[in-house]
């Protein structure tokens, strides 16, 4: 190849690279979405959850997308569950997501540990699912911890730990996620993990029910009916 063939060709690919959009921060639409669905907002609301995650949808960003795959995928945030559709939408994204998640964007980084957990556009694979929402978690995002909390619990693509199970649920649960509240309030009552403590148990109860889990408090009620 000649100089001038070789400048050519290199400005050529150039511009191809520039015809690749970067990957782009999720919508701050599907962020509030996501706090409302988790409780980290002050309170878990599925409706104003899955109005604002439509909204968010609306925009096309694949993030979005990946969001709606996730909660049709189990039938979450009060959406149907349509596992066939959950299939389809995360296969129309997964390589814009796994570019985001790639290039560092913390959502896209929890997305890829969900497609790996799910079967969302990747096969199903435990230990490659553990290792992106440790990615995540690591990072602080509250659903990573969350997940691989439930990862060690489960001894599901890690062993399980349910010192490491309380650890990371704790680190999600202190943003507010009412779910690993209640995990936590759980795993205390019944001595999991970190010892037999009634009054954490209640502590934790109580946060997750202010936030709207009926099942924390019907357990809270049953402590200290």
């Amino acid at each position: 190849m000649t100089s001038r063939a070789a400048a050519i060709h290199s400005a050529h690919l150039l511009i191809a690279a520039g015809c690749v959009a970067a990957p782009r921060e999720p919508d701050p639409t599907l962020l509030e979405a996501v706090g409302w669905y988790t409780g980290v907002a002050g309170a878990v609301d599925d409706d104003r959850a899955r109005a604002l995650l439509d909204e968010a949808v609306a925009g096309e960003g694949p993030l979005a997308v990946m969001w709606l795959a996730r909660v049709h995928s189990t039938g979450r945030m009060g959406f149907p569950r349509d596992g066939e559709r959950a299939r389809e939408l995360a296969a129309s994204v997964i390589r814009e997501v796994q570019r985001a998640a790639e290039s560092g964007i913390l959502e896209a980084v929890f997305l890829m540990g969900t497609a790996y957990d799910e079967g969302l556009g990747k096969p199903v694979d435990p230990v490659l699912a553990a290792s992106w929402h440790r990615r995540a978690a690591e990072r602080g995002h509250v659903l990573g911890a969350h997940n691989l909390g439930n990862a060690y619990a489960s001894g599901r693509g890690v062993e399980q730990d349910a010192a490491q199970a309380v650890k990371w649920w704790t680190r999600a649960a202190e943003q507010g996620d009412a779910i690993t509240q209640l995990r936590l309030g759980e795993a205390y009552e019944a001595g999991r993990g970190d010892g037999r403590d009634l009054e954490r148990a209640r502590e934790w109860y109580r946060r997750a029910a202010a936030a709207g889990n009926r099942e924390a408090r019907d357990a809270l009620e049953r402590l200290e009916g």
